[in-house]
C-alpha cells in the first residue's frame, strides 16, 4: 500500500511540475536584404536586353532560403527548340511588351531529364497554342509542358519562378 501511495504521490508531483516553457515566438528575420530598383536603373538595365535572341537579367535570384527568382527577359526572333517542364518550379510570366506564342499543357514526347527535375523533349501532344501580348499574365505550374516562340515579333516579360518545396541547392558549375 505504501508503494501505491508513493507512486501516486510521485505521479502527482510530476503532473504538478510545469513543462518547460517554449521560447517566446519572435517575428521572422528576412533571409536576404531588401532592395529597390529605381526606374532609372531599370531603364539602364533594359538597354542590355535589346537585340535578336533571348536575353535576361536576374532581379531576384533564388539563393539559399529564397524560393523565388525574378528575371526580366527580352526575346526577339527567338525560337525555343522543343518543350520543357519542371518537377519543382512554377512560373508566372507578366508580359510587359510585345507578343509571343506559347505551347502549353499536353504530354512531352520522349522527354529527357537534362538536370535534376528539368525535362526537355523535342515535341508534345495534346498541347494548346496561345498567343499572349502586353498586359497578359501566364501561370505555369510545375509539371506543365511549355515552350514559347517570338519568331516575327519582340517580347518582354517579367518572369517569376517559385519552388513550392524550397529552392534547390546550388550546383557546382563544371
Amino acid at each position: 500500500m505504501a508503494r501505491v501511495i508513493a507512486a501516486v504521490g510521485l505521479l502527482l508531483l510530476v503532473r504538478a511540475t510545469p513543462a518547460p516553457a517554449a521560447p517566446p515566438r519572435k517575428p521572422a528575420v528576412a533571409p536576404v536584404p531588401y532592395f529597390v530598383k529605381t526606374a532609372a536603373s531599370l531603364a539602364e538595365l533594359e538597354k542590355t536586353l535589346a537585340g535578336q535572341g533571348a536575353h535576361g537579367a536576374d532581379l531576384v535570384k533564388a539563393v539559399g532560403p529564397m524560393a523565388v527568382e525574378v528575371v526580366w527577359k527580352h526575346e526577339e526572333e527567338n525560337q525555343q527548340n522543343g518543350v520543357e517542364s519542371h518537377d519543382g518550379r512554377d512560373h508566372v510570366f507578366f508580359v510587359t511588351d510585345g507578343k509571343a506564342v506559347f505551347t502549353l499543357g499536353g504530354e512531352a514526347i520522349e522527354p529527357k531529364e537534362v538536370s535534376p527535375g528539368e525535362w526537355r523533349a523535342p515535341r508534345s501532344k495534346g498541347s494548346q497554342v496561345v498567343e499572349v501580348k502586353k498586359g497578359d499574365l501566364v501561370f505555369i505550374p510545375h509539371g506543365t509542358v511549355h515552350s514559347r516562340t517570338t519568331k516575327g515579333s519582340r517580347f518582354t516579360m517579367l518572369q517569376l519562378s517559385f519552388w513550392p518545396g524550397g529552392a534547390p541547392a546550388p550546383t557546382a558549375k563544371p
